[in-house]
């Protein structure tokens, strides 16, 4: 049971991967102007094929399972090399209330998610009666003799919708008087998710769910605290540095415990864990560091979106701008609460505490001074580039359109 235990452990961790639909936002304590709404519709492929171990070092996936005969030696070792590839959709509407207080909302639709375990197999201990190791054929006609399938590719998720998320920025630095001089500005923002989304089916090997916790998004809860700093006198503008401090807090979650309804020797934990377990994910604590630089201010035309007013077009986003980012993230420990023990330190010692290392470049592109109501940006993510610790490496490719309008 304990073996059985660790080999289906293996196998579920390819449930989770860091998936995050970026911020297109050219600094950290961006607040829309007072009735002003900006439409934002991003796609995000992401792909994933390893993760750093506790020795910050990269690995697979899915830990090698090492299958032994019933009493006797060892039949082989599987070997998977698990890859994962998942399509989101995220649409974002944002209001500003007033010039200092902006309202939005999100909606992620997962169009696929994607996930093949490719397991590879080694053979194992002289098996006196075959006369000869496993073969990987041997060893799966067994496994299927008493009712249980090779794992395959699964597909899901298509059209499934995520959590929903709510947030406000409140940019309090607006209160101060003179602040403009000092050329820094700093906001609160808060985010808070809406269990809205699937969770994984228990009964699958491999598979994934469309929550804040299967996406690793953000928490149930989020907040952040940014600083961006200005040199409109010293560098024309061309340069903001802005800085975030953040913490996400991710709620107790109650998951139905697989029977082996489908995978009888993978998959069957209810009769010792119970009809279901809790999961309480570890928080994340945080902090970016980000650079945009405009690259090309563009011309100013004076057209209807400025009220045929240079002036005031001259005051919108410029024509090109490039972000670099990078975040440290601490990950706290993972619990897992069920009737067995063992079980539960088996899952969470895949789920220790550990930090991730992201970098994000964004290329805006922002068409407002030429006279269209329209931004188009592509952003790359990756957790792969830098070392990590107890985590997935995944890369994300974002491409968004951002469409501002004012309706009185």
């Amino acid at each position: 049971m304990k073996h059985q235990c660790k080999q289906v452990r293996c196998l579920l961790v390819a449930l989770m991967l860091a998936i995050t639909p970026n911020d297109a936002d050219a600094g950290f304590a961006e607040a829309l102007p007072k009735n002003t709404f900006l439409l934002d519709i991003q796609y995000n492929f992401s792909w994933l094929e390893g993760a750093w171990d506790n020795n910050a070092s990269m690995g697979p996936l899915i830990p090698v399972i090492e299958r032994y005969e019933p009493g006797g030696g060892k039949q082989g070792t599987l070997i998977p090399d698990a890859s994962v590839r998942y399509h989101v959709m995220v649409f974002q509407l944002q209001y500003g209330i007033v010039d200092w207080l902006s309202f939005g909302f999100g909606v992620p639709v997962v169009i696929e998610t994607s996930i093949n375990p490719r397991l590879k197999w080694v053979s194992g201990d002289f098996q006196p009666v075959l006369g000869r190791a496993y073969s990987e054929t041997d060893f799966w006609q067994w496994a299927e003799s008493m009712g249980q399938p090779k794992p395959e590719k699964w597909v899901g998720n298509k059209g499934v919708l995520g959590d929903l998320v709510l947030g406000l920025r409140l940019r309090w630095t607006d209160w101060i008087p003179g602040i403009e001089k000092a050329q820094v500005a700093s906001a609160l923002t808060i985010t808070g998710a809406i269990p809205t989304g699937k969770k994984a089916d228990p009964e699958e090997i491999v598979s994934a769910g469309t929550t804040m916790w299967d996406l690793q998004t953000q928490g149930n809860i989020s907040i952040h605290l940014g600083v961006d700093k200005y040199f409109e006198k010293e560098l024309d503008g061309r340069l903001i540095i802005g800085a975030d401090v953040f913490y996400d807090w991710f709620a107790p979650q109650r998951y139905k415990s697989p029977r082996g309804l489908r995978n009888p020797l993978l998959a069957n934990f209810a009769p010792y864990i119970g009809d279901s377990y809790i999961i309480k994910p570890g928080d994340f604590f945080g902090a970016s560091l980000q650079f945009d630089v405009i690259a090309v201010k563009g011309p100013v035309k004076a057209s209807w979106i400025s009220g045929y007013d240079e002036v005031r077009a001259a005051g919108f986003p410029p024509l090109l701008t490039l972000s670099f980012r990078y975040t440290f993230i601490k990950l706290g420990q993972t619990d897992y609460h069920s009737q067995s023990d063992l079980w539960d330190y088996t899952q969470e010692d895949r789920w220790r505490p550990g930090f991730r290392n992201i970098l994000t470049i964004t290329t805006l592109f922002s068409f407002l001074r030429l006279g269209a109501p329209l931004q188009l940006y592509f952003t790359y993510r990756s957790l792969s580039l830098i070392p990590g610790k107890n985590t997935r490496a995944a890369d994300v490719f974002t491409t968004g359109l951002r469409i501002p309008a004012k309706f009185w």
